[in-house]
């Protein structure tokens, strides 16, 4: 896909675990994982020239397990061997407690209680993996399909939190509050007007379709317009705004191809020339 876009591919979000396979959750790090070498010499041929940043998935800081520190130590390596600008995990919770099963996967993103104890866990994590990785930390918003009543900040108060106490910075996944947005549970533009624009480093852009009476976040469809349209008003505000991903599951190629593919990066660039501009210019 790269070799046919060219240099309409700028950044590349790499997510970590696909680079290694963990054979032993419960041995040292030498003997628990097992680098895919040839996978790794890939992306580093197609990182040559582009920005490249971190993006996990196996971190789950909100869970209410101890941090995996011979995880992050791994992830540390992997970000110094690639030389990663930045790195993000997800503001969900993916690891269970279990009586049989050490971390046991959720399955899914399951919702964030947004309050002091969450606020404290989250941010006694935050410390650790920004001492291992020593690179800017992301933290992007979920998709949720319930409602959490009577919680103690919004989610846009929390990520403003975690910016202004823990110079922690958002990655803001429009499709994500979409996703949200068709549930009943949050009012896209107070959210995004909520959001302090210092706080948004990356966007992330993506389609979804529908399952069983729910929209969900399957990165199977282009970007709707009712996003791009936030993504046009919003994102020229972010003054710290590093890149924009679009997200699709390699599945799904032959179903977006190519050419719709070159025309969604098209509108991309069109969108980081908006944000390029002066100020003056973009609000006038």
């Amino acid at each position: 896909m790269i070799d046919q876009v060219g240099e309409l591919v700028q950044y590349l979000a790499i997510i970590p675990e696909r680079y290694w396979n963990d054979i032993d959750p419960k041995a040292n790090r030498d003997a628990r994982f097992r680098k895919l070498d040839q996978e790794i010499e890939t992306i580093k041929y197609y990182a040559q020239g582009r920005v490249i940043a971190g993006h996990g998935i196996g971190l789950s800081l909100p869970s209410a397990v101890p941090l995996d520190e011979i995880l992050l130590e791994q992830v540390a390596s992997f970000s110094a061997e690639l030389g990663l600008g930045w790195y993000s995990e997800h503001l969900s919770s993916f690891l269970l407690p279990d009586s049989h099963v050490p971390n046991a996967q959720a399955g899914m993103a399951l919702p964030v209680i947004y309050d002091e104890e969450m606020f404290e866990l989250v941010r006694n994590k935050l410390y650790k993996v920004q001492d291992a990785l020593k690179c800017q930390l992301l933290m992007e918003n979920g998709r949720f399909f319930t409602t959490i009543p009577e919680m103690e900040m919004t989610e846009p108060e929390f990520f403003n939190r975690l910016y202004r106490e823990l110079n922690c910075g958002m990655l803001l996944d429009l499709h994500n509050l979409h996703v949200t947005s068709m549930h009943g549970n949050v009012v896209p533009e107070k959210y995004l007007q909520e959001i302090d624009p210092d706080a948004v480093f990356e966007i992330h852009l993506a389609g979804g379709d529908e399952l069983a009476g729910f929209y969900i976040d399957s990165h199977s469809r282009f970007t709707p317009e009712e996003i791009w349209e936030w993504a046009f008003e919003y994102a020229p505000k972010f003054k710290n705004l590093k890149a924009i991903a679009f997200e699709f599951q390699e599945t799904y190629f032959e179903v977006l191809g190519v050419a719709g593919i070159t025309k969604e990066l098209e509108r991309m660039h069109d969108l980081a020339a908006c944000c390029h501009k002066a100020p003056e210019a973009i609000y006038a």
